[in-house]
């Protein structure tokens, strides 16, 4: 129950990578669980984006080459690159 079970990363080690940054002092529950939240729909997209490229290949595997295609050609990846 609660967050933690809608969350797929483990909240603790996304807790241990934000205190790893320096500049971090302080982060509440909330704020490590919505940091989780956001990296797995921020995977979900661009593994989603890049399987269409796998597919065009005629693979059901991704490879480097399709996320490399897939940062290239999508805008909102443009920070990737």
């Amino acid at each position: 129950t609660g967050p933690a079970r809608l969350a797929r990363l483990p909240l603790a080690r996304v807790k241990a990578l934000v205190k790893a940054d320096p500049d971090v002092t302080l982060a509440s529950q909330e704020a490590v669980f919505v940091l989780a939240r956001a990296t797995e729909l921020f995977v979900e997209t661009i593994a989603k984006d890049a399987y269409v490229y796998a597919q065009q290949g005629k693979r059901k595997t991704l490879q480097r080459k399709d996320l490399d295609n897939a940062i290239e050609a999508i805008d909102e990846f443009a920070f990737l690159e």
